[in-house]
């Protein structure tokens, strides 16, 4: 019932705030579509795991060094 997000920048594009937008864009959509949350998995040392943090998405479950991170719906 949860949606998994994967989205990327290119190294170019990177650190212009694209991330962010397309993450909260993609946060704000599936409100609208009614998804009971949102899950994704991160490396650990990947530092876009301190942008989903900072959208609200906690660890689920650690292995080999990814996180699955979920986000549940706050409305």
């Amino acid at each position: 019932d949860v949606p998994e997000l994967a989205i990327a920048v290119v190294d170019a594009h990177r650190r212009q705030g694209i991330g962010r937008r397309l993450l909260f864009g993609l946060i704000e959509a599936s409100t609208a579509q009614g998804c009971p949350g949102l899950s994704l998995t991160v490396r650990e040392a990947n530092p876009a795991r301190h942008l989903y943090e900072s959208a609200g998405f906690v660890p689920h479950d650690v292995h080999d060094g990814s996180w699955t991170m979920v986000r549940h719906r706050t409305d």
